[in-house]
């Protein structure tokens, strides 16, 4: 109840001094705004979230898919012989390659965008926040 009593005072002074008034209410106003500006900007960034997560789970979804391709047992393969060759050269060379081909790597993954925060105006603000300061005291 004194609260209420409290605000109507306010409200009282508010309708004898219009420059008190408007301050207050830019300051509403600036304060509305940029709490809109926040709020935006998070679901902006939820939804990139959630894309993002969604693209990950569709890719692991991929990596652990089933192979289609045949196994091999790898004993087996190691006791195989050789392709048989006159020259023992072309042998020992097909080993040597095979040996040093290339393993691929992560480097050739994009990298993931970052999200820039957007700058926020703030100028006016602490005039408005002096203003209210008096008409509360």
């Amino acid at each position: 109840m004194e609260e209420n009593q409290d605000l109507q005072a306010v409200f009282n002074f508010l309708r004898r001094e219009p420059v008190m008034f408007q301050a207050l209410q830019r300051f509403v106003v600036g304060t509305i705004q940029f709490e809109r500006s926040l709020m935006n900007l998070l679901d902006e960034v939820q939804r990139k979230l959630d894309e993002m997560e969604g693209q990950n789970a569709h890719e692991e979804m991929e990596e652990s898919a089933v192979s289609q391709e045949p196994g091999f047992d790898e004993e087996e393969a190691e006791r195989a012989p050789l392709p048989e060759t006159d020259d023992d050269d072309d042998a020992e060379s097909w080993l040597h390659e095979a040996e040093l081909a290339p393993l691929p790597s992560d480097e050739d993954e994009e990298p993931e965008p970052e999200v820039q925060p957007e700058p926020m105006d703030t100028s006016g603000t602490e005039e408005l926040v002096e203003s209210v300061r008096e008409l509360v005291l």
